[in-house]
């Protein structure tokens, strides 16, 4: 991959973070194919120097095969399916930005500022963690099963409808002590506005690629560009957070998010 072809690829990541020669459910956007054949063509040095690049800039490609989603393969058409993601313990480029949602989600009318970011933020993290309920827990999904990303389905109406019946549960199980009650205050003040939030978060959603329109009004599906993403992050991260079973796995996810090993850990005992 030479200079030229490396800005041609990163360009089209920085704008789709996604790359398929063969993608499911979709056309062929402008360009994907020659950058998917620039990719298919790169020898294993030349995809390491290209990762190298991607890693200096806070990011990392993640591929699969496109047989996993049940794509045969054609002669002459690259077959995998890349994806643009967060390179973890390093910085994003400064010229990303990052916290571009926020200002999305904002209604950015009157009354401090820093507040409404951190009102921003507790919607965000609810209406996102509930998205992650209809596209997994509803249709009893793993994050590995990613092939199954086309059945992940999320209308408005009962996306609304679910963020209201757990919001009204919160409320009625009372203000608990602490910061959670921080919390529970800017949700219990908002449940007016559940609508309002939702279409905003939907929006954004569709814009940053992690959902996209079925065709049926207000109706979206997950797209594989989320799945493997969620795939990727619950591999490397959401079974460290999960509580272990056994004592000696609490002091390996110890070990490992220390960045020590096992053995290092259990000397220090």
């Amino acid at each position: 991959m030479n200079p030229t072809e490396i800005g041609i690829v990163f360009a089209y990541l920085l704008r789709w973070r996604e790359i398929s020669g063969n993608p499911p459910g979709r056309n062929l956007r402008d360009g994907e194919r020659a950058v998917a054949r620039i990719l298919a063509n790169c020898n294993s040095s030349a995809l390491n120097d290209f990762e190298d690049f991607l890693n200096a800039q806070g990011f990392s490609l993640v591929d699969r095969d496109g047989v996993e989603f049940g794509i045969p393969p054609k002669a002459g058409t690259p077959n995998t399916i890349w994806v643009l993601t967060r390179k973890r313990g390093e910085d994003v480029a400064p010229y990303v930005d990052n916290r571009w949602y926020i200002e999305a989600m904002r209604d950015g009318r009157g009354g401090d500022r820093e507040a409404k970011k951190h009102e921003t933020i507790f919607w965000t993290a609810r209406l996102w963690l509930t998205l992650q309920w209809f596209f997994y827990e509803k249709i009893d999904r793993l994050p590995s099963e990613v092939s199954r990303y086309s059945e992940a389905f999320v209308s408005k109406r009962l996306f609304v409808e679910e963020l209201s019946s757990g919001i009204e549960k919160m409320g009625n199980s009372g203000r608990p002590e602490g910061e959670a009650g921080v919390v529970w205050d800017h949700f219990w003040k908002d449940k007016g506005k559940i609508s309002t939030w939702a279409a905003r978060f939907l929006n954004v959603m569709e814009q940053s690629g992690m959902i996209e329109a079925t065709g049926n009004k207000d109706e979206w599906r997950q797209t594989v560009l989320a799945a493997i993403e969620m795939a990727d992050n619950s591999s490397q991260e959401i079974s460290y957070l999960l509580p272990p079973k056994q004592p000696l796995a609490s002091r390996e996810t110890a070990a490992l998010l220390l960045g020590e090993t096992v053995a290092d850990e259990n000397q220090q005992q």
